[in-house]
């Protein structure tokens, strides 16, 4: 696993959805997040797939990074957590 190594993240949008992307060192991850017009957030992502491949101490590195790339991009991301709802990135 990549410990102590930055987190780099990307948004491709495709139609009614976006594609978010993160990197670090070996590790990697993809995430759909679809488009909810009129809701906050206004994207809905699933933690479970944002976070597939991560452990604890990446976990937090990740949904920082994809929360520094949302403010960057004006994005309202959120991600549903099985169980406990939904958790606004930005």
């Amino acid at each position: 696993m990549s410990r102590g190594q930055p987190v780099a993240a990307s948004v491709e949008r495709a139609g009614d959805h976006l594609v978010v992307r993160w990197r670090a060192g070996d590790a990697e991850g993809t995430c759909r997040f679809d488009h909810l017009p009129g809701t906050a957030p206004e994207w809905l992502g699933s933690a479970a797939e944002l976070l597939e491949g991560t452990d604890r101490r990446l976990e937090g590195r990740v949904l920082d990074a994809v929360a520094r790339l949302a403010a960057d991009e004006g994005l309202e991301l959120g991600i549903w957590h099985d169980d406990q709802g939904v958790e606004l990135l930005v």
